[in-house]
């Protein structure tokens, strides 16, 4: 049930972990879920063994939590895991109507106003998970945090798009993590929150497929090493970008760059090299595993106005 193509890089590691291409929406089938946030995978692989009938991809920011649950996942024909932030890359890796079932399990509910941006309830996560949900498809949150549970099934509750269709306490769960089981054995209370997608809705993506800019000017060494440690914003500070060193064999070159969008940091090559004997080409270089964000996209344009 391998439903992975040229559209996607498998690489070695457990059969499992996959590095998405730039602004290409990852392949789904009918039946095909997400875990978001999936720490060490106890959970993710027993449900993946217990549901042959789906495929489900796993979302985690941790890149040690990834290569645990790949370790425990190895031979799984129907799991696949992504190292990424969700909060900001869920509605750039899928198109609309691509999941049936959404699950994220004891998220980290952020407490005070200046973290308001990372929780579930925040606008740009809420109005992703409404986009790739398929129509009638699910919403489910687990929590240990009563406050956290009433905040969003207030806030997502309202949503255009979703509807609060149950609000469980101590459910009897098939499979539960070890966190839970401690939990509940502690008397302490889980809350099972569902959301059903009711109306079409829809995300403007920021990521785009490829972007090469050509200068007719020359690149050397010094006036690359002049970029070092220059730094760029806009969009009140959520994007930024840093410049940092320079490599080169002598005609092609290497500039090393630091990007955050909202948070969302990346850090990869700049790749520069002579083109069709006149000029040269900026582009990102192949060997970064990078999105086009907006934050990508202006260091490359900021790089090759400096250098013009």
């Amino acid at each position: 049930m391998d439903i992975l193509s040229a559209t996607t890089q498998a690489r070695p590691q457990y059969g499992v972990i996959i590095y998405p291409e730039s602004g290409r929406p990852l392949p789904v089938y009918d039946n095909t879920e997400l875990e978001i946030g999936f720490g060490n995978g106890e959970f993710t692989v027993q449900y993946a063994n217990a549901h042959p009938e789906i495929f489900l991809y796993g979302l985690e920011i941790s890149q040690l939590c990834v290569l645990k649950c790949a370790r425990r996942a190895e031979g799984l024909k129907n799991l696949r895991l992504i190292n990424t932030d969700a909060r900001y890359m869920l509605r750039e890796l899928f198109a609309d109507e691509s999941f049936a079932k959404i699950i994220m399990q004891f998220p980290c509910p952020w407490p005070g106003n200046g973290n308001a941006h990372r929780r579930v309830t925040a606008k740009d996560f809420a109005d992703g998970l409404a986009a790739v949900l398929k129509l009638g498809g699910i919403f489910e949150m687990v929590t240990d945090d009563e406050d956290y549970a009433h905040e969003v099934k207030r806030v997502l509750g309202s949503h255009e798009a979703l509807k609060c269709e149950s609000f469980e306490i101590n459910i009897d769960r098939p499979i539960t993590t070890k966190y839970e089981r401690k939990w509940l054995a502690e008397g302490k209370n889980i809350y099972t929150l569902k959301f059903r997608k009711t109306k079409n809705f829809t995300v403007t993506r920021r990521v785009s497929r490829e972007m090469h800019i050509k200068i007719n000017h020359e690149v050397t060494r010094e006036s690359l090493e002049s970029l070092k440690n220059v730094t760029g914003k806009k969009d009140n500070d959520k994007t930024f970008w840093k410049f940092g060193k320079t490599f080169t064999d002598g005609k092609i070159f290497l500039l090393e760059t630091l990007t955050s969008d909202d948070e969302f940091e990346q850090k990869f090559y700049i790749h520069i090299a002579p083109h069709d004997d006149e000029g040269f080409l900026l582009r990102l270089d192949k060997t970064a595993d990078a999105f086009l964000t907006p934050a990508v996209r202006s260091a490359l344009n900021d790089a090759a106005e400096k250098l013009s």
